[in-house]
């Protein structure tokens, strides 16, 4: 699988609010642990299982709830399976629906101290951004720390703060074991690489975010890049893309592995930012 990006959907907000159906999408696998069960292609959640329970990463938009909670069913399990969920940061798209998802499975939440601060003081640049969307406010159990990986039976996820798109965007990393040649595979979703909130005119009119930010993001790069990632996934499914390849997966036939995404796709970032300074 090489490094592919697509264009986003076109008024996804609306699309989701409105008529999320025609957005619909089936859950897939794309290792041996990790499913896309978002139920829609504008916004990626993923579900991790473990020998305790599964993990959630990221939630979506309220408007689209039902469509997570139709996949989970379908990938064999029950949102009362699920005993963590991680957000990757507090833009409404990615954690609008986290209080749902959270009465409904009983699971601890954890997010960023510095994104919590964020969505605390600057609702209108983190969940009041559109008028489409109605999100939820919600309540964190836990803070990331990036020397301590949220562990749930025998998955563990390192965290990394990577700042740019907000300032707690998190980053995970984790390992799985294909059951059938006994290969560990390295999987690695990035928090958020919008360049819509690493511009100038988006610098001139927020209260929190700056152009260090953006500095960071650039500093990042290298160190990210030389990260070994096997399975490269994105929280929106156009900046990888992998809805080409759903429903293909098997333990036998990867078709996600691909070490060479990664750095691709950190690379294209950066340089899309960079594009918008000129």
């Amino acid at each position: 699988m090489s490094f592919k990006c697509t264009k986003p959907m076109a008024d996804p907000v609306a699309t989701l609010a409105y008529r999320p159906w025609t957005a619909a999408i089936e859950p897939f696998q794309v290792s041996p642990r990790t499913w896309y069960v978002a139920g829609q292609t504008w916004v990626g959640c993923w579900l991790i299982e473990t020998s305790e329970g599964c993990i959630l990463i990221d939630t979506a938009i309220p408007e689209s709830a039902y469509q997570l909670v139709d996949s989970i069913y379908k990938t064999g399990h029950k949102p009362s399976d699920i005993k963590k969920i991680l957000l990757s940061h507090a833009h409404f798209d990615h954690c609008g629906a986290a209080q749902i998802m959270k009465e409904l499975t009983g699971a601890e939440m954890y997010m960023s101290k510095e994104d919590w601060a964020f969505y605390q003081e600057v609702p209108e640049e983190t969940m009041v951004l559109d008028k489409d969307s109605h999100p939820i406010d919600f309540q964190i159990d836990h803070f990331y720390d990036d020397d301590t990986p949220v562990v749930l039976g025998d998955i563990s996820i390192r965290t990394m703060l990577t700042p740019g798109h907000t300032i707690g965007c998190t980053s995970f990393f984790w390992e799985e074991t294909n059951p059938v040649d006994g290969k560990t595979y390295t999987l690695g979703m990035h928090g958020g690489v919008g360049a819509n909130t690493m511009n100038d005119d988006y610098y001139k009119i927020s209260k929190k975010l700056t152009p260090a930010l953006r500095d960071r993001f650039f500093a990042d790069e290298e160190k990210l890049c030389a990260m070994h990632v096997d399975i490269a996934l994105p929280s929106h499914p156009n900046q990888i893309e992998i809805t080409d390849r759903a429903g293909q997966y098997t333990n036998e036939n990867n078709c996600y592995y691909d070490p060479t995404v990664w750095a691709d796709f950190v690379h294209e970032r950066v340089r899309q930012v960079r594009v918008l300074m000129k």
